[in-house]
């Protein structure tokens, strides 16, 4: 079961403007097309509850990128301004060993507390457990860099968070 007290009750750095579309710029690291598109659809139930408040930006990475030099140091440049960094992956095992020195690069480089790590590990039929390697790693790595980190296990529980994006006014 999801635990509350991993979904950020802050979300105001990522509002600029309430009456105004606010800009949101999401970075997202995937290692097939099942797990790009179970970020979409995250990102899709996300742009409903804000029905035209929100400008999203999506930067989306195939995980193979990473094994490039050059595509490694564009996307940690890219993703380290990120507001929130989605990372996607179908399927079980461990996370590459390339992703999780992008990752700690990535964090280091971000601006403490104004954004977020969304995990979305495995399927919707079989996720992490809260406990697993992988999600310990994404969840340390972040909270080390002082940034937000949320893993919702189902769709049910993505919309739990998204109620931490209140948006006043």
């Amino acid at each position: 079961m999801y635990n509350a007290h991993e979904i950020p009750t802050d979300w105001t750095p990522f509002i600029e403007k309430a009456n105004e579309p606010f800009p949101l710029s999401i970075f997202i690291v995937y290692n097939n097309m099942h797990a790009a598109l179970r970020a979409a659809q995250m990102i899709e139930r996300l742009g409903k509850k804000f029905r035209g408040k929100m400008e999203s930006r999506l930067q989306p990475l195939p995980l193979s990128k990473l094994s490039d030099p050059a595509s490694f140091d564009h996307s940690l440049a890219d993703a380290s301004s990120a507001d929130m960094i989605i990372v996607s992956i179908s399927g079980p095992g461990a996370l590459p060993p390339m992703l999780k020195k992008w990752m700690a690069e990535c964090t280091a480089q971000q601006r403490e507390g104004d954004s977020a790590v969304v995990a979305l590990l495995g399927s919707l039929e079989a996720t992490d457990e809260l406990d697993s390697p992988r999600l310990q790693f994404l969840k340390n790595t972040a909270r080390a860099a002082g940034i937000d980190f949320f893993a919702p296990r189902a769709p049910e529980e993505a919309e739990a968070v998204f109620e931490a994006f209140e948006v006043v006014g």
